[in-house]
């Protein structure tokens, strides 16, 4: 990860200052650049087609320079003097605005500030944080409550394919803070129809899985053997009652991705821990590419949607 760079999404709020220390703390263990970047809604130099107000440059630059001064101010008691210089202002949606800024970076990490939402909150409006976690190729911690140094990181592995990237992951972050790491294996209680005309052996369906985590743990040497945990229940619930009975600084988990119908009815576990966890969480995108919103290109040029939403003051 040397030589990289970690993203930190801010604003003024009191979760972008957690994640600002947070993001500053992990670049500076990894010998890594770290660019905190804020993202200034554009709505009001649109008009209905989405085309640049007239005469909205020169009242843009006026507030980029706000909004860079204003972020400055809500990071220095946090970050030091040398991480201000470090203080990017975009305009457009946050989300589009992080990632494009990743990309323009070739972040090893992106940072926010984690905010809980509610099922309805989740459908309607979301978050940076969650719509991130859908869109973003790239590892994503969303900070949360707790502050300090990382000492403790739980990963959660469902034994599928992303198993093993979200493992290597953890150690890394792990090797990283010099952090203790536990490893857990979540058993679900089988939901089948009352129209299913068979019972499902859950005995041997848990024998089953704890065979293959010790098959994991056997292969991925490295990490105590006693850190291997196997629990059965829900898989939110276990993730969060563990973590909070290991005091765990952070949660590290897969992300595979869901269609949009299943995020607006039933979220995934990841988003649902976004709202449940006081402590960080790890995302890290696994298997097919993670949908990302590339910017049209043309040849010899910068990607760029509208001219007006690339207003970036470095």
């Amino acid at each position: 990860m040397a030589g990289k760079t970690v993203v930190v999404g801010v604003d003024s709020s009191a979760a972008a200052t957690r994640a600002a220390a947070f993001g500053w703390q992990l670049a500076r263990a990894a010998r890594a650049d770290c660019r905190f970047v804020h993202v200034i809604p554009d709505t009001w130099l649109s008009d209905y087609a989405g085309q640049p107000v007239m005469g909205a440059r020169p009242l843009l630059d006026e507030v980029i320079e706000h909004g860079r001064a204003r972020i400055v101010e809500a990071l220095a008691a946090t970050v030091p003097p040398a991480g201000l210089t470090r203080v990017e202002v975009r305009v457009g949606r946050p989300a589009v605005g992080l990632r494009a800024a990743a990309e323009d970076r070739n972040a090893a990490y992106v940072v926010v500030g984690g905010k809980h939402h509610t099922a309805v909150g989740r459908a309607f409006a979301g978050s940076t944080a969650q719509d991130l976690v859908r869109t973003l190729d790239r590892p994503l911690i969303a900070v949360g409550e707790r502050e300090g140094p990382v000492r403790r990181i739980l990963v959660a592995l469902d034994l599928s394919e992303a198993s093993r990237p979200t493992l290597l992951a953890a150690r890394r972050l792990a090797r990283l803070w010099d952090a203790e790491l536990r490893v857990l294996h979540v058993v679900e209680p089988v939901r089948v129809p009352v129209t299913i005309p068979f019972v499902l052996d859950e005995v041997e369906i848990t024998r089953q899985a704890e065979a293959a985590f010790a098959r994991l743990a056997r292969a991925a040497s490295g990490t105590p053997q006693g850190e291997w945990l196997v629990r059965r229940g829900p898989a939110v619930q276990v993730i969060t009652d563990l973590a909070a009975e290991w005091a765990a600084d952070l949660v590290v988990v897969g992300s595979h991705g869901k269609g949009w119908v299943d995020r607006v009815l039933i979220g995934s576990a990841t988003e649902r821990l976004l709202g449940a966890l006081p402590t960080a969480i790890g995302v890290i995108p696994t298997g097919r590419r993670t949908a990302r919103a590339r910017l049209p290109r043309k040849v010899g040029a910068r990607p760029r949607p509208r001219r007006h939403k690339q207003g970036v003051a470095a």
